[in-house]
């Protein structure tokens, strides 16, 4: 306690003396002061105690919500076999937002969660680019945070494939950088005839004269 909140007491206890001394001239009980005197330190003492709390508005007053999140790293478990080096995320992928919670993508945000049996060889997780999944099973997965809208803005084929070609037959998932993403225009269509090889093999083939080149802006 402060020798500022210690003060009311002190004046207190100094002026016992001289309320005694009255007492004793005038007869009343001692008792009473004391009761009186013990009173007054113990309500100073607590409005100094108060003196230093602080209001703060609750949730509800300041219209916040408060979210509660994991501190254990979702990726842990999958990092104990999977190396960061050699098989972990690179590339766009590492440290994006997943716009879906607002947090951090990790492995298991595209993956799934893998069951107790999962070290046995169990396929329990989303496996990108393998037959064991259906095309729209594989591309839901990457149309949960990657929008239609904005793939077909960015490369019109997109439109045109996500519901007979997986995302991964494509674009690498984990690289430093997407190959895809540095191709030239020349370049993607030669992507596109290691698929449409009736055309590759056509002398006379002239990619404007696919009616879908031509909707390309």
């Amino acid at each position: 306690m402060t020798a500022q909140a210690l003060y009311p007491a002190y004046r207190s206890l100094v002026g016992l003396k001289a309320a005694r001394h009255q007492a004793l001239c005038n007869g009343v009980n001692m008792s009473v002061l004391r009761s009186l005197l013990t009173a007054g330190v113990l309500a100073s003492g607590l409005f100094w105690s108060l003196s230093g709390i602080t209001a703060t508005p609750t949730p509800q007053e300041s219209d916040q919500r408060w979210t509660v999140t994991q501190q254990r790293n979702p990726d842990a478990a999958c990092l104990d076999c999977h190396k960061p080096d050699t098989e972990g995320m690179h590339g766009k992928h590492t440290g994006a937002i997943n716009p879906n919670n607002k947090l951090p993508i990790t492995c298991t945000n595209c993956h799934g969660q893998p069951s107790l049996h999962h070290r046995e060889g169990v396929k329990d997780v989303m496996r990108f680019n393998d037959p064991m999944y259906t095309v729209e099973q594989q591309n839901s997965v990457c149309m949960s945070c990657h929008l239609p809208e904005q793939l077909q803005k960015a490369f019109w084929p997109h439109d045109v494939h996500v519901t007979k070609v997986t995302c991964a037959s494509c674009h690498s998932l984990h690289p430093q950088q997407d190959t895809m993403q540095t191709l030239s225009e020349k370049g993607r269509i030669k992507i596109c005839v290691d698929c449409h090889s009736d055309q590759r093999t056509n002398p006379h083939f002239n990619p404007a004269s696919v009616p879908l080149l031509k909707e390309q802006p």
